[in-house]
């Protein structure tokens, strides 16, 4: 009986241990294994850490393999590798900057080729040599002979040497009413100087001098009808462009005619061009 008894305890105890080894997992029930995993399109070596399914059959395990169970879930977790920032980026470059950043913080606006202002009319600076002047003039000439007013043409030329030095020369003709016998009285006076501009701006005024001679009609008897003549005057140049101006002029006419001294003046108004 007793050899009986001790033979059934043996079998039990047996059959136990075989139970037990079939429910509990390897060491902490885990089997690891390492397989490619593909994140953001590149393939990816990790080790990956398997653990057995659960079975209806393990529902009532004990306590100490459930926890088990749920340390190597979480070790599952842990072990999963994880994206760099890089791969998780989602950030769009910022498009090239259109606007340079000064020390204040501020946006520097471009700068925009405006074109450099041209002084109005050119005339900060002579751009040219040559001007030619045409226009009427009125004389008053006055001898001891006759006097008389005559209205005529007057033509000029100058050439500048400097920004406000010239050489001009003139000719201004007048043609007065009738004396003696329907004779018309003629006066024609010419001649070359300089000329000096007082500052070369839209409204030019200027001075000259010239020295030349007279020519009058009708001659008298015992008289010649050359004589010697000098002008001075001032003047004004206006201009409406680079290349033309109109002119307002006075002078003073001294002149040597019929063995005498005359005392003459003559106004005069021109267009001018500039070559």
């Amino acid at each position: 009986m007793k050899s009986l008894l001790a033979i059934t305890l043996i079998l039990l105890g047996s059959t136990t241990t075989a139970v037990a080894q079939d429910l509990a997992p390897d060491r902490a029930g885990i089997s690891s294994s390492s397989a490619p995993v593909a994140l953001n399109g590149t393939m990816i070596s990790a080790p990956l850490l398997m653990v057995p399914a659960l079975e209806a059959s393990d529902v009532n395990e004990p306590e100490e393999v459930s926890q088990e169970r749920m340390q190597a879930s979480s070790l599952i977790a842990l072990a999963a590798p994880r994206p760099s920032l890089a791969a998780l980026s989602f950030a769009i470059p910022a498009p090239p900057a259109h606007f340079a950043v000064s020390g204040n913080s501020s946006p520097a606006w471009p700068a925009t080729s405006a074109a450099p202002a041209s002084p109005p009319y050119g005339y900060n600076e002579r751009e040219y040599n040559l001007e030619i002047a045409l226009g009427v003039s009125v004389i008053r000439f006055r001898s001891s002979l006759y006097e008389a007013t005559g209205v005529g043409f007057h033509s000029a030329a100058a050439f500048f040497l400097k920004d406000w030095l010239a050489i001009e020369g003139a000719v201004t003709s007048g043609f007065a009413p009738t004396i003696y016998a329907d004779e018309h009285i003629k006066i024609l006076t010419y001649g070359a100087g300089p000329k000096i501009s007082l500052g070369h701006s839209r409204i030019e005024p200027w001075v000259h001098a010239l020295a030349g001679g007279i020519h009058a009609l009708p001659q008298t008897a015992g008289n010649g009808r050359n004589g010697f003549q000098v002008t001075s005057g001032l003047g004004a140049d206006y201009g409406l462009g680079p290349r033309l101006s109109i002119r307002l002029e006075g002078d003073y006419v001294r002149s040597r005619l019929f063995n005498d001294w005359q005392n003459n003046f003559q106004a005069i108004a021109a267009v001018v061009i500039h070559f």
